[in-house]
């Protein structure tokens, strides 16, 4: 396989970054835009309007995505692609690397710690970064992350899994808790360079955005909006 390019070093190098999201669907609002959609086509855009990462849901069911999407967007662009999906499995990694991502996300709430400890360390021997996700910092209490010899970055998800609700003070109050060893992550909520803004303040260092991205008009300058550092 070809070296993908670091997501982890992608935000690093960085004061605030967004990765910005391909993302056809939500089992909330339907679909994002009246007509198909070119994976291809907008991650350029998110390339050009200065995204430090794209991430691309690869879920069928809820959000009507694919590892073609994800093939696509990796073929066309030269910053890290994020695989986005409920990973569950080292095969689902291994397909996430073959298809040409650089960070695939582990949803902490949906793997219990062996299984969550036994992904990262596999993560490492295929070379792929891992987006951590977690709603409350309790859910990796006691990880020994840095003897996981981890690497990527950890996630606040502010929208509930269960009721899809989002809490836009999550993230802001849980970022102490997160500490400094990795870059931390804003996921969900963000509709505009306040929201975005704010969140650098509270110490972030990337937010993830899709639907204010895919639902715009002008694509490419309400990325750049975002980009606030």
């Amino acid at each position: 396989m070809i070296a993908a390019p670091s997501f982890e070093g992608a935000l690093r190098t960085r004061r605030f970054g967004v990765i910005a999201e391909v993302k056809r669907r939500s089992p909330v609002r339907g679909s994002m835009t009246d007509g198909e959609i070119s994976p291809r086509e907008v991650a350029l855009d998110y390339q050009a309007g200065g995204a430090a990462a794209i991430s691309v849901l690869t879920d069928a069911p809820h959000f009507g995505g694919s590892l073609d999407d994800l093939a696509e967007v990796a073929q066309a662009v030269s910053i890290p692609v994020l695989r986005k999906d409920f990973l569950l499995s080292e095969r689902d990694l291994c397909d996430a690397r073959i298809y040409g991502a650089s960070a695939a996300l582990l949803i902490a709430a949906a793997l219990d710690r062996g299984d969550l400890e036994r992904l990262i360390r596999f993560s490492g021997s295929i070379g792929i970064d891992i987006l951590l996700e977690v709603h409350d910092p309790e859910e990796i209490s006691g990880l020994d992350l840095v003897g996981l010899d981890f690497h990527g970055a950890l996630g606040i998800n502010q929208r509930d899994l269960l009721t899809f609700e989002v809490d836009p003070d999550r993230a802001v109050s849980f970022r102490s808790q997160l500490g400094d060893a990795f870059p931390v992550v804003a996921e969900s909520g963000v509709k505009g360079p306040e929201d975005a803004r704010a969140l650098a303040e509270a110490g972030y260092d990337a937010i993830l955005v899709g639907e204010t991205l895919m639902r715009a008009e002008d694509r490419l300058g309400a990325l750049k909006a975002l980009c606030v550092l």
